[in-house]
């Protein structure tokens, strides 16, 4: 029955006295799917407490559902979970930043919503991976970061390189050469009394860290233009400020990855971006169609020989009225797609791809807000299951089109998925959905608040584990049957009824 108990833990609909019986049942896996439950009531948390189990108490501080006055105070790492789950007052910060344990004063050191003064004290800890935190925290104090970025390891320093509000002339400083003076620790020995002969890995992090810093003035990557660090590199290929000598040799760089972030970039010129349009590899290819100053016809020209991904082009966000009309007319199925697939579409573009006789445009006007019922219907006619999981997934679908798809037996599992978790989904159609092969089918309309009380019943007490737990989440459940569920539960009695055969 624990699946039921947890299905139950889980129903939106549960009452306070039935709240207070399944804590009663001391199920562990209970016991945390109902400390994870939204909005949870002061008593509700109350009760939880009550239970006395460290880890429960120490998600439920963490989580920031019990004020500091009524976290227990006995519970271990009373000061650090109230800390972490931001219900802590000012001096419960240095008590859990003066902790014995480095552990705990770099967990502290790392929280973002650490008092200054207090990430000020850590960042001249003894410990080294204390200072690293501190860091890296954006509520490091200004002040601090020249100190830090001198510090002798290089975790230090790279943490420093990170930090968002890293000064940019300290930045440049650390991408040249790490920093000085030279550091005499590196990742492999901070917190070690006998230091590496060569620290230069840690440098060379430093040095990346920076690099990838959004605010190191431009000048400094060239040495960093021809990296293998790929990472670093698209990292700072994105950004619009680098001269276009820099753009150039980025584009001719081994790896896919950063051409295909310099081909989507808008300050590459054009001929620059005609020439990538012809990259060996298909992702920057693709990427040219993603620059928000690509020209119309080199965007035609890319959706005509590539697959292009379902996100909307920008180029066809910003493209104007008469641009959109001529791209809507095009022979290239795609390029009408990517119209389609624009937030703001004139009414009569609209009922054009209606129209539309490629199932790949007709998808993307498929799932557009504001059709109507009748060109959703005109859609389903021309197109049938090709455009099922566009309809489908619409929170404004008919219900009667729900209906009709779910008894097409070309509909696939996906779709049967949309269908009985939509919102508009009848009993008659859940009833078909429960009857489908695929268990997350079954499991979703077992869950759906339109379903039948009787049904709801059989699939509780019937012998899938799954379908019961789904059905136990139902907020249209009985309550008489939530409630003797949940009073055997409280008892210790396994409840007759909802006893899974050989347990």
């Amino acid at each position: 029955m624990r699946d039921v108990l947890l299905g139950l833990a889980e129903n939106p609909a549960l009452t306070a006295g039935l709240f207070a019986r399944l804590v009663a049942s001391g199920d562990e896996d209970v016991l945390y799917v109902l400390a994870g439950r939204e909005r949870l009531t002061t008593s509700q948390v109350g009760t939880l407490l009550a239970v006395g189990d460290t880890s429960l108490t120490r998600y439920l501080v963490r989580s920031g559902l019990v004020p500091w006055a009524d976290v227990p105070e006995g519970h271990p790492g009373r000061a650090l979970d109230a800390v972490l789950g931001g219900v802590a007052p000012p001096a419960v910060w240095w008590e859990a930043a003066g902790d014995p344990d480095p552990g705990v004063r770099q967990e502290v050191a790392y929280e973002p919503d650490a008092p200054a003064d207090v990430v000020a004290a850590l960042a001249r800890d003894v410990d080294p991976g204390v200072v690293a935190d501190a860091a890296g925290n954006p509520c490091l104090p200004p002040e601090l970061f020249p100190e830090l970025a001198r510090h002798p390891s290089t975790v230090v320093r790279e943490a420093v390189a990170a930090n968002a509000n890293a000064p940019a002339a300290l930045l440049s400083a650390l991408l040249a050469d790490g920093g000085h003076p030279a550091p005499t620790r590196c990742g492999a020995c901070h917190r070690r009394d006998e230091a590496c002969p060569d620290h230069t890995p840690g440098v060379r992090r430093v040095r990346l860290a920076a690099a990838a810093h959004p605010a190191v003035p431009p000048g400094g990557l060239a040495a960093f233009l021809d990296a293998p660090e790929v990472g670093t590199v698209t990292a700072f290929a994105a950004r619009t400020d680098l001269p276009t000598c820099f753009v150039d040799r980025l584009a001719e760089h081994p790896a896919a990855d950063v051409r295909a972030v310099i081909a989507s970039n808008p300050v590459v010129p054009e001929p620059l971006l005609r020439a990538l349009a012809a990259d060996p590899d298909p992702e920057v290819r693709r990427a040219v169609a993603e620059n928000p100053a690509v020209p119309l016809d080199l965007l035609v020209t890319v959706a005509t020989h590539e697959r292009l991904p379902r996100e909307p082009a920008p180029r066809v966000e910003s493209a104007t009225r008469d641009e959109l009309r001529a791209l809507a007319t095009s022979p290239v199925a795609q390029v009408r797609a990517l119209v389609a697939d624009r937030a703001e579409l004139p009414g009569d573009l609209v009922e054009l791809f209606v129209a539309d006789r490629d199932s790949g445009v007709a998808r993307r006007i498929a799932a557009r807000p504001g059709l109507t019922p009748e060109q959703l219907d005109a859609l389903l006619e021309r197109h049938g299951p090709a455009v099922f999981g566009a309809v489908a997934g619409r929170p404004g679908c008919p219900a009667a089109l729900l209906h009709r798809m779910a008894a097409d037996p070309a509909t696939g599992r996906r779709v049967r998925r949309e269908i009985a978790r939509h919102p508009a989904t009848r009993p008659e159609t859940l009833l078909l959905c429960l009857a489908a092969e695929d268990v997350e089918v079954r499991r979703h309309a077992a869950a759906h608040p339109a379903l039948p009380a009787p049904v709801l019943r059989s699939l509780v007490e019937g012998p899938d584990e799954t379908l019961a737990r789904a059905a136990a989440q139902n907020p249209a459940l009985p309550r008489n049957l939530m409630e003797r569920i949940t009073g055997q539960a409280a008892a210790g009695v396994p409840p007759s009824g909802v006893t899974r055969s050989g347990r």
